[in-house]
């Protein structure tokens, strides 16, 4: 029997916007992902925010998928 793999799809910000928090949050939001086991689906973007999320994740051990 397979376990089936849960995906979280983030689409956010191409900057890191004003207030330091949302910077903060995107870290937190990557690094709970994989904590958690989940595959991150996002739009492939390595800036802003939505890259804050991905590289988070993967320098968490997690697996990111990019569309």
């Amino acid at each position: 029997m397979t376990s089936a793999q849960h995906s979280v799809c983030v689409y956010c910000g191409s900057r890191d916007g004003a207030d330091p928090a949302y910077a903060a949050a995107a870290d937190a939001t990557g690094q709970m992902l994989a904590a958690q086991g989940w595959r991150l689906v996002y739009g492939a973007g390595d800036v802003g925010l939505m890259g804050r999320v991905a590289r988070a994740t993967q320098s968490a051990g997690g697996v990111t998928f990019g569309v």
